[in-house]
């Protein structure tokens, strides 16, 4: 009982613009995946916890939790999904003890957008730590550079150079974060590794590979939810998902040649749900087109976004 009253937990947010490696990151760290990851600007919709358990001292079982709050990418927002997006990202600051800003050194330059974010960082007078990421795409010589000039504009608490491609550095960031995590019982059951529910962590999967299998084809304002999810008594899953886009054109896009392209994204959603999950999989697409779905606030609802923000 005395060891469990030395554990630690507490919250870590993940701040950064589209594309640098947020949600590459918080899979790494948790050791499992629970966010999606694409090529396409503004993939993560909604903030997402990941868990990830830390051995602070294994003869004493002393351990510490780290939850970290994995957030859509900010960016100047113009229609009402990415308000409510960015929206979401800055509101999750009210409840960490630690933010994360993930800054991608492969970048030709530090952008106007990352300049934005590090102002606001310092008019809320946040406590942060830089983690430099892509260090594996970059020179030596630019990463040094880099760091010298986005160490002048923010009062860094710690700065981490690393790879969360290849995990370079991300240990050593995770035992540092484990280390300042307030003493506290854990929040979370030791077992969990997210807050996601399994359908919506389906409907997520089934999106990501709608990006990664239809790329530029794809129009990027389009939803998939989980209507169905029946157990079968041989314990193999059902699922019925929806995939909905607001332009009937976008629909033979989707579908592909014969129903070609639909057929792929389902096989590749449903070769990672059998992993994830652990058992087999009947996974069931359809496509539906919704008219200005975008502006349904249950649809904003249902994956916890502010429909006004």
């Amino acid at each position: 009982m005395d060891n469990e009253l030395k554990n630690r937990s507490g919250f870590v947010n993940i701040l950064g613009i589209p594309n640098s490696g947020k949600s590459t990151l918080i899979n790494k760290l948790v050791g499992k995946k629970i966010s999606i990851v694409s090529h396409k600007v503004q993939t993560t919709r909604f903030c997402v916890k990941g868990i990830s358990l830390y051995d602070i001292d294994k003869e004493k079982g002393i351990q510490s939790q780290i939850i970290f709050i994995d957030t859509p990418g900010i960016f100047d927002a113009k229609r009402r999904l990415d308000k409510a997006m960015v929206s979401a990202a800055w509101s999750e600051l009210k409840y960490c003890d630690n933010v994360i800003f993930i800054h991608d050194v492969s970048r030709a330059k530090i952008n106007d957008e990352t300049l934005k974010i590090i102002e606001k960082l310092i008019k809320i007078k946040a406590s942060v730590i830089l983690v430099l990421n892509k260090i594996d795409l970059c020179s030596k010589d630019k990463l040094l550079e880099r760091t010298l000039n986005i160490e002048k504009l923010f009062d860094f608490k710690k700065i981490f150079m690393i790879s969360a491609k290849n995990g370079s550095g991300c240990n050593d960031l995770l035992s540092y974060l484990a280390g300042i995590m307030p003493v506290h019982p854990f929040l979370y059951d030791k077992d969990t590794i997210s807050d996601l529910p399994e359908a919506l962590l389906a409907s997520e999967i089934t999106r990501e590979k709608l990006f990664n299998t239809l790329n530029q084809e794809l129009p990027y304002n389009l939803m998939v939810e989980t209507e169905k999810w029946l157990i079968n008594p041989n314990k193999s899953i059902n699922i019925e998902q929806v995939i909905y886009v607001n332009k009937e054109s976008h629909k033979p896009i989707i579908l592909g040649k014969g129903g070609q392209n639909i057929k792929r994204v389902g096989i590749a959603s449903r070769k990672e749900l059998e992993e994830l999950l652990n058992c087999k999989i009947h996974l069931f697409l359809f496509v539906k087109y919704k008219k200005n779905w975008m502006e349904d606030p249950r649809k904003y609802s249902s994956i916890g976004l502010d429909f006004n923000a």
